[in-house]
């Protein structure tokens, strides 16, 4: 598995604005498979920006919302839906979420830490058998803004299947689909830009967590 450059100093001198957001709101999203870690070093990078003083705001995709409800249904195998179902499931959260959560904060000055965004729906709804580049036509328009980084954390199948354990109860946490979306999300890491950084979250939470916070340009651990 290649594990693209990590961010460079001349790189972290700062995150970029966005267009069409307040200069003083940030948007940091972690990706990753199931299991990758994501989940946790979200949490621990909000709470780290916290006691530095930042005001912040911790969210995730799917949310606990109508539309985020209605997909972990799907996803527990509750009831039965198309890829185009699922993925209009998503869209509707993810608008819902971006109008109540995500940009409110972002005017108000806030850095908004969200645990997966549309990178993940797209590795996991072309992996669905959705074409990739009617889902890049979807997602990149003004409706879904950029953010301002986005941090992969990458580890070997085996060991996010591990530490998911017994918890992989989920359509989406099944070995044989996240072998699909592992195929999808790699060459997405491997086109990355100045404001996306992959990292080894192969390690322990803490050992990643000294790496994390360095690479949003704001501090260290």
């Amino acid at each position: 598995m290649r594990i693209p450059h990590p961010a460079t100093p001349a790189s972290r001198e700062g995150l970029r604005q966005t267009d069409g957001v307040s200069p003083r709101g940030r948007f940091l999203v972690l990706e990753g498979i199931d299991g990758s870690g994501k989940t946790e070093q979200t949490r621990r990078l909000a709470a780290w920006l916290e006691r530095s003083g930042h005001r912040v705001v911790s969210t995730r995709e799917p949310t606990d919302g109508d539309f985020g409800r209605r997909y972990r249904a799907w996803a527990r195998g509750e009831f039965e839906a198309s890829p185009d179902d699922v993925l209009a499931m998503f869209l509707a959260d993810r608008r819902e979420h971006l109008a109540l959560v995500v940009l409110p904060a972002l005017s108000r000055g806030e850095i908004v830490v969200c645990d997966r965004y549309k990178h993940s729906t797209l590795a996991y709804q072309a992996a669905q058998g959705l074409d990739r580049a009617r889902l890049r036509a979807l997602f990149d328009t003004p409706e879904f803004p950029e953010p301002d980084l986005v941090l992969w954390l990458r580890v070997p199948l085996p060991v996010a299947l591990s530490r998911m354990g017994a918890n992989a109860t989920e359509r989406f946490e099944r070995a044989e689909f996240l072998v699909r979306v592992d195929d999808h999300q790699t060459p997405v890491q491997e086109l990355i830009v100045d404001s996306e950084f992959a990292l080894d979250g192969s390690g322990t939470p803490e050992t990643l967590c000294l790496m994390v916070p360095d690479t949003t340009g704001l501090a260290t651990c």
